[in-house]
């Protein structure tokens, strides 16, 4: 038991901190319902299923619209660990071919670099 409580004792504070990535992206050419039905029917499906087989612990599709009608969405991930952070690509590809799509559902004909625009990344880790 002490050697067990020792080794814990030396692991890194990060391998049990969540690590938590946050997608900022605009809105293009008032394009809000492309955007929104495009990000509730790919990214959130996705980190439905992701979440399901214990790959992702959060997830959170945030939208915010200013009062002079620019629209920004924050696509929020959580991983309850730094390993499970670096193994989200190779997951990901496993529920990206569980949902047996030739590509992304779209309201229209419009392409995501149409109306939207990843405008910053951000990988944080929480306490």
């Amino acid at each position: 038991m002490r050697i067990v409580l020792t080794i814990l004792a030396f692991l890194p504070l990060t391998s049990l901190a969540e690590v938590v990535t946050v997608d900022f992206v605009r809105v293009l050419n008032g394009n809000d319902e492309e955007a929104v039905f495009y990000y509730e029917n790919n990214w959130k499906q996705h980190r439905i299923k992701a979440a399901e087989k214990g790959y992702i612990s959060s997830y959170k599709l945030l939208v915010k619209t200013s009062d002079e009608g620019e629209t920004d969405i924050l696509l929020v991930t959580g991983y309850a660990s730094q390993s499970q952070y670096e193994d989200r690509e190779k997951n990901f590809a496993v529920v990206m071919g569980d949902r047996g799509q030739d590509g992304p559902v779209m309201m229209n004909d419009k392409l995501p670099g149409a109306f939207r625009e990843i405008f910053e990344r951000g990988v944080y880790v929480t306490d």
